[in-house]
């Protein structure tokens, strides 16, 4: 296996973590378990901060084009969307029904934009 193909099996790990946490803490319900929501968390994190480096390094390299920085941008929101309502979830406020939706969505869009800008990265010519 090459690099890459470590990276992208890194993100393939983080991204089953992060769901199959997600999916316990949604089964479990409130109060959430903190070592639980605290993985889940560091999870999410970690995905961003890897991703993050895997950007920056091959802007060094290679530069990106503007496609692939937009891809990285969009990715960078849609993570950051899916951060910020699931940390509103976790407060012991009652959220809107809206923000409990857009934390089901989200997750699936930042995979599917994580899974384009990967591809746009790691098999340019």
């Amino acid at each position: 296996m090459t690099g890459n193909h470590f990276r992208i099996l890194y993100i393939v790990v983080f991204f089953v973590l992060i769901f199959l946490s997600g999916f316990w803490l949604s089964r479990d319900g409130r109060p959430y378990g903190v070592l639980l929501l605290t993985v889940h968390k560091l999870l999410s994190v970690g995905a961003v901060v890897f991703l993050t480096v895997i950007l920056v390094r091959i802007n060094r390299m290679d530069g990106i084009s503007s496609a692939e920085l937009i891809a990285a941008v969009i990715t960078g929101v849609l993570f950051l969307s899916t951060i910020a309502t699931g940390g509103l979830l976790s407060t012991a406020k009652l959220m809107p029904a809206l923000v409990h939706q857009l934390h089901q969505i989200t997750p699936f869009l930042t995979l599917a934009s994580t899974a384009l800008t990967l591809y746009l990265l790691l098999t340019r010519k």
